[in-house]
């Protein structure tokens, strides 16, 4: 079985979470935790497939948890449950190494289940929201005027032509499944990793001053497949 924890601040929803998963059938879910440190005992004891954890603890956050994975969890995807998928909050784990996030308000039964599959398979979509500030970020280059160098174009913190015009669609609230199927190829050969949520966000520039955060073993991906 696949082996999840859970980590959240509300008792009632996680006691949800943990129902709506084993109603799904094939996971061993783990807990659940209510602070970061009772959800990093249960990482060091189990070393589970999946994480999934609220973006803000009672003590703590999803970013304390991802710092963790880092140390010692390279193969544990992380999925963050959020209420608001425009959170700046929710942006920054992303950068720092979420794979993806659940919205959980207005949610579908069985859509938790739904989305912790895609995380671990690695065919998770990016949220319009998320898209169209990731295109402004990366379009404020380009309408500063930048001449994009042959380095430039080359760089992980530039997006292709594909890539870009994926992010476009998603941003338009066009769902990859639906585009794969159009295209006729799996969806998570469309997407490819370098376009799923933690590791376009991961792409970002960061402020000045400031140094990338350092990816995590599981992350390195190949790049969008053009079509």
């Amino acid at each position: 079985m696949t082996s999840v924890v859970l980590a959240g601040r509300d008792p009632a929803q996680t006691t949800a979470s943990r129902r709506a998963l084993r109603a799904s059938g094939g996971w061993q879910v783990l807990g659940p935790a209510h602070t970061a440190a009772a959800a990093r005992l249960l990482l060091q004891r189990h070393d589970p497939d999946l994480l999934v954890c609220d973006l803000r603890l009672a003590e703590g956050s999803a970013i304390d948890l991802l710092r963790v994975l880092r140390n010692g969890h390279a193969r544990t995807r992380m999925l963050i449950v959020a209420p608001d998928p425009t959170d700046p909050l929710l942006l920054d784990a992303l950068q720092e190494g979420a794979d993806n996030f659940h919205p959980s308000d207005g949610a579908a039964p069985g859509a938790l289940a739904v989305r912790a599959r895609a995380t671990l398979s690695g065919s998770a979509d990016i949220a319009p929201g998320i898209a169209s500030r990731l295109l402004e970020h990366f379009d404020a280059d380009l309408a500063a005027g930048e001449r994009l160098s042959i380095a430039q174009l080359s760089s992980p913190l530039t997006l292709t032509a594909a890539e870009r015009r994926l992010l476009r669609q998603l941003a338009l609230g066009l769902r990859l499944a639906d585009m794969a199927r159009a295209e006729g190829v799996a969806a998570a050969q469309m997407l490819g990793s370098s376009c799923q949520p933690r590791s376009a966000a991961s792409r970002m520039k960061p402020p000045m001053g400031k140094d990338v955060p350092p990816m995590r073993a599981s992350m390195a991906a190949p790049r969008v497949v053009s079509g």
